[in-house]
């Protein structure tokens, strides 16, 4: 179980910020706001808002909303929240239609937020859902495609921790054949019919005569009849949903217009009843959404696999580009890239999914990179005495740590920006700036 409500939500909003100076206790915990919500709140109560870091750190949360990278569902990225830095991350996606996105992040003694937004007609976010004490997990569910955006931000002060985001979608409907599955489609969405002359509005699914069908969703039974192309059919109008059933070809009815049916109620039986006396047995299933007409029904039926976990051992390291390495804003890559990495170019592994990793570079761009395309930094690039003295830094954010003189031996091991990363003599790694020689 992921967290004891949430870390006792939020470890009590971290303690009410450590109490800071004896100031009020949070109050309202549990609230319609998001846990975020109450963080940032907790934060004004104590006075801490106008602070440089914690604008830093809103301002982050804001920006992650139109600057997302891009991936396709089903998802799963494991990862690490790393010490300080970027400790915000933001997902764009379409959820098609006819699919429940169920989101989770997984991240023992780990404090987060996640945040699920909609992008709206006009281009700004509405936040949908969120996890919460009550809900660790995320559900939405639509039957038109929804663009959407999943944002996960690390409370200030919050250790480096390993965490694992998993995007999964189910099926809104159940398969309306009994014992068959989305591998027993026979003839899909748009395949030609009469010569060309129409399309197939539907999906067929291969079965024995006789084979019950099921009702795929609660509702009431709008019509029981017969007509020309579809022989015996039967529609089913959705209790919940914007959308109507479609049932045809049937070998028996067994059910009547007018009567309510729950899912996995048996409606009638595989046939080939109308125009489809001449083929084997087997069920046209449609699906008119109320507003608009037929849609696909392929997604609101089919089933889907979470794939599988990736190789982290890299997790949190520092690697270098074995040659010149595009930087890809989304998953799967597209022709655009985020930007192209020369080659010995440092950047730091936050996650891998699918035999990539995404990283960021030292500058602050993040984006994904093929694993094959990187190396450890351990063997130089080349030796070379400073010319003049320079400063020194551990880590890229840090202050300068010390001054290396004029003379220091130093291993190049790669570059950033008008960087490089090196190794002394002592075994320390960091950066220095040689246009300051």
């Amino acid at each position: 179980m992921k967290s004891f409500a949430y870390r006792f939500f939020i470890s009590v909003l971290l303690l009410s910020l450590s109490s800071c100076k004896n100031g009020p206790a949070i109050q309202a915990l549990f609230t319609d706001q998001s846990p975020r919500d109450e963080y940032v709140r907790s934060l004004r109560k104590q006075k801490l808002l106008e602070t440089d870091a914690v604008q830093t750190w809103m301002l982050a949360g804001e920006s992650a909303l139109t600057d997302s990278l891009i991936i396709s569902l089903p998802f799963r990225e494991d990862g690490v929240f790393p010490e300080g830095g970027q400790r915000t991350f933001s997902y764009q996606f379409t959820l098609p239609a006819g699919r429940r996105l169920e989101a989770q992040l997984l991240s023992p003694d780990s404090l987060y937020f996640l945040d699920l937004f909609r992008i709206q007609e006009n281009g700004k976010t509405q936040r949908i859902g969120y996890v919460s004490p009550k809900n660790e997990i995320i559900t939405y569910e639509t039957t038109e495609d929804i663009p959407l955006v999943l944002r996960i931000q690390v409370p200030l002060e919050q250790p480096a921790k390993e965490f694992s985001l998993r995007l999964t979608t189910q099926p809104l409907l159940q398969f309306p054949v009994a014992g068959k599955s989305s591998q027993h489609i026979i003839s899909f969405w748009g395949a030609a019919r009469d010569g060309g002359a129409r399309s197939h509005e539907g999906i067929d699914v291969s079965a024995p005569r006789g084979t019950p069908l099921l009702a795929a969703v609660s509702g009431l039974i709008t019509n029981a009849g017969v007509n020309n192309l579809g022989g015996n059919v039967i529609s089913l109008s959705s209790d919940r949903l914007n959308i109507s059933l479609y049932y045809a070809h049937l070998d028996q009815q067994l059910v009547q217009s007018g009567q309510q049916v729950q899912v996995g109620d048996t409606l009638g039986t595989v046939g080939n009843t109308g125009n489809a006396i001449t083929t084997a047995p087997h069920l046209h299933f449609g699906i008119y959404r109320r507003s608009s007409g037929p849609v696909n029904p392929l997604a609101f039926v089919e089933s889907s696999q979470l794939p599988a976990a990736t190789v982290t051992k890299r997790l949190g390291d520092t690697l270098r580009t074995r040659e010149a390495t595009p930087l890809f804003s989304s998953l799967p890559p597209s022709k655009v890239t985020r930007q192209r990495l020369p080659k010995n170019s440092i950047v730091w592994v936050e996650a891998s999914t699918k035999g990539y990793y995404r990283v960021s570079t030292p500058d602050g761009v993040r984006g994904y990179v093929l694993a094959t395309s990187m190396q450890l930094p351990e063997k130089r690039l080349n030796r070379r005495r400073l010319s003049t003295d320079v400063f020194f830094r551990r880590n890229w954010e840090s202050v300068t740590e010390d001054t290396l003189k004029t003379g220091t031996p130093v291993d190049i091991l790669g570059i950033a920006s008008s960087y490089e990363f090196i190794r002394l003599s002592d075994g320390r790694k960091g950066w220095i700036q040689p246009f300051s020689e």
